[in-house]
């Protein structure tokens, strides 16, 4: 939804203040960092995901309650990693 020319205005304006107020914290500020880390916070999740996924195959043998819980969690994990990388991508 775009924003109404009242909003867009004010939103220039913090931008403006906030550039003269603090030049260097404006400038290390960009959505491309942010896209960036949110990215590297969905790969690490997705890997932990693997991992649970693997402990509970394996714990599966010994302890089949345990092994389906934590394996039924690493696949969640990975799921959500997943929906976290492309959900942000569908909106652009």
């Amino acid at each position: 939804m775009p924003l109404s020319e009242g909003e867009q205005r004010r939103l220039d304006e913090i931008e403006r203040a906030l550039k003269t107020e603090d030049p260097k914290f404006a400038a290390n500020i960009t959505i491309d960092r942010l896209r960036r880390h949110g990215a590297v916070v969905a790969v690490g999740l997705f890997v932990l995901g693997m991992i649970a996924l693997v402990v509970g195959l394996v714990t599966a043998d010994a302890l089949l309650i345990v092994g389906i819980i934590i394996s039924v969690l690493g696949a969640l994990a990975m799921a959500a990693a997943v929906a976290m990388y492309l959900v942000p991508r569908f909106r652009r």
